[in-house]
């Protein structure tokens, strides 16, 4: 399986990045250095900046600091720029990313909220220790509603790092403002003035689903999801087919089962003759049914960068027969080499490199409910 990128992660290791410098401590006065943490403020105050004019965007920033080289990150890294003066281990720095806002969701304290659970449970894979959320603000951006995270972490240079980030969902895009300084160079004023100089000139929108509308405008999100997720996982050799389109479409209030009565409910469609052997030999048989497959877990991976978990799951079968999971939820618990039941709608097939040098044949299921055995 593709591993898929994770937007997050890339952002938060800028955001994490030393000093490209090395600063020579035998070269510094004690008095200097002490001078420097003591008037770090007075000097914020007089901060000059310099602007960014982006691709519909752009932002201030203090003009003695640097562009980063975002080329090989993730396009979603639209600019960046961090204190390269060599005087200290953490490079002070500032990103903005703009990434397709598939959750739907426009509410920006649910994106906060699940961008900290992410920093607690997975930090320490991407160099943040010891995150902690420790204030989320309103702040709106002219009508658009918007908001303001603010944590803190430690860096693996041992510096005590300030984390603050400016988010702005819109129905198709969150706009993701990320200031990063070391604790004694942060300065609320300085950070404010950023903050207040973003100015987005591409068209905004932000209409929350009208739930009196039919369902329609509700489905097509579900299934769209998953049609994008299948070019990504498949490396784009898998299509969505229009019947499995309309199928997921029409039951979108499954995706996920995430309550007792819709559990049941799907749980009730799903139907039990059906074997990953049935879907080899020809998945279109099934793009309008629910299937149940159970084995074991070989990979599972979850992502928050999109504002709500989102997590992609490889399950060997009994057969030894294979399927790939997409599952608009978090699984919880559950781990590589764990024993899991996927109930969901059969996408496609398609195949993927394994280690021996040949293919793995797997079918793409739209998950609607995992559970860990």
């Amino acid at each position: 399986m593709k591993k898929r990128v994770m937007i997050l992660a890339l952002t938060v290791l800028l955001s994490a990045c030393g000093n490209s410098e090395t600063t020579k401590t035998a070269d510094n006065k004690p008095s200097e250095t002490t001078n420097a943490a003591e008037t770090v403020k007075a000097e914020a105050k007089e901060t000059k900046y310099t602007t960014y004019n982006g691709e519909g965007f752009s932002f201030s920033y203090p003009e003695s600091w640097k562009s980063v080289d975002t080329s090989q990150m993730h396009a979603a890294v639209k600019g960046a720029f961090s204190d390269q003066s060599g005087t200290k281990k953490f490079a002070d720095n500032i990103n903005l990313t703009i990434e397709a806002n598939t959750s739907g969701s426009i509410n920006p304290e649910e994106f906060a909220n699940n961008t900290a659970d992410y920093y607690v449970k997975n930090g320490a894979s991407i160099g943040i220790s010891d995150y902690k959320k420790t204030n989320f603000s309103i702040k709106p951006y002219k009508d658009i509603n918007a908001g303001v995270l603010e944590g803190s972490y430690t860096h693996s240079s041992g510096t005590n790092v300030v984390l603050v980030q400016y988010m702005i969902p819109t129905n198709t895009d969150l706009y993701t403002l990320t200031l990063t300084y070391g604790k004694e160079s942060y300065h609320s004023d300085e950070v404010s003035d950023i903050l207040n100089s973003l100015n987005i000139t591409s068209p905004l929108a932000q209409t929350a689903v009208n739930t009196s509308v039919a369902d329609s405008s509700a489905a097509a999100t579900a299934a769209d999801f998953f049609n994008d997720l299948t070019s990504s996982v498949s490396s784009e050799t898998a299509v969505m087919e229009q019947a499995s389109y309309n199928f997921l479409a029409k039951h979108t209030d499954l995706f996920p089962a995430d309550t007792a009565e819709l559990r049941k409910k799907v749980k009730g469609l799903v139907k039990a003759d059906v074997t990953t052997r049935h879907l080899n030999k020809n998945v279109a048989n099934y793009y309008e049914n629910f299937v149940k497959i159970s084995g074991q877990v070989i990979q599972v991976e979850e992502d928050n960068s999109l504002g709500s978990p989102i997590s992609i799951l490889l399950l060997e079968d009994d057969y030894g027969n294979y399927i790939t999971a997409i599952y608009p939820a978090s699984t919880g618990d559950l781990l590589d080499g764990d024993y899991a039941t996927v109930i969901g709608a059969p996408i496609a097939n398609y195949s993927f490199d394994n280690v021996s040098g040949g293919y793995t044949n797997s079918t793409i299921v739209g998950a609607s409910l995992i559970v860990a055995e």
